[in-house]
């Protein structure tokens, strides 16, 4: 069984399952998200041995465990009840629409170091500020935008196109 996060920076869970299916159609490919997305359920769903799981359930838990049974575990019902929890994606899409509306130039600049590579410590020395500072500016922005970590503040730099603007 191959467990994949759908949304991860460099390879998408999308990209690794084609690669794993054109070599393997056999074993099962457990992939989850934070939040509900009906496009990808869809595209999923059409993929022999692919299940779509929310991160935080414990059905990922009780896969590794090997807890449930192929008889005893209704994965349509547990898809269904998933399906049901739009307000949360709804929550998430209007809290980056909103973080994106008001990016500063400053922000966009320090999203920018961040999708370059540069470790706090070097952003803090362009632009002349202290590590902690810089810290702080990123937690601030990735809150802002709704999003959990670094990486996932480079990979909206990158789905936005922040990476290849002019500021």
């Amino acid at each position: 069984m191959f467990i994949i996060e759908l949304f991860m920076p460099v390879l998408s869970g999308m990209e690794a399952i084609k690669y794993i299916r054109k070599n393997n159609t056999e074993t099962p490919i457990v992939t989850y998200s934070s939040t509900y997305q009906e496009d990808m359920a869809e595209i999923l769903s059409k993929i022999p041995n692919v299940y779509y799981c929310q991160k935080k359930s414990t059905i990922i838990k009780d896969l590794i465990k090997g807890s449930i049974a192929s008889d005893g575990f209704d994965y349509e019902k547990y898809s269904k009840e998933w399906e049901q929890q739009p307000l949360a994606v709804q929550n998430y899409m209007e809290r980056q629409k909103k973080g994106q509306e008001e990016l500063n130039p400053t922000e966009i600049q320090l999203m920018k170091f961040c999708y370059e590579g540069y470790s706090n410590k070097e952003i803090a020395e362009k632009l002349n500020l202290s590590t902690r500072t810089i810290d702080t500016y990123i937690n601030r922005l990735t809150e802002k935008l709704g999003l959990k970590t670094k990486l996932h503040l480079i990979r909206f730099c990158v789905e936005n196109g922040y990476y290849n603007s002019s500021m």
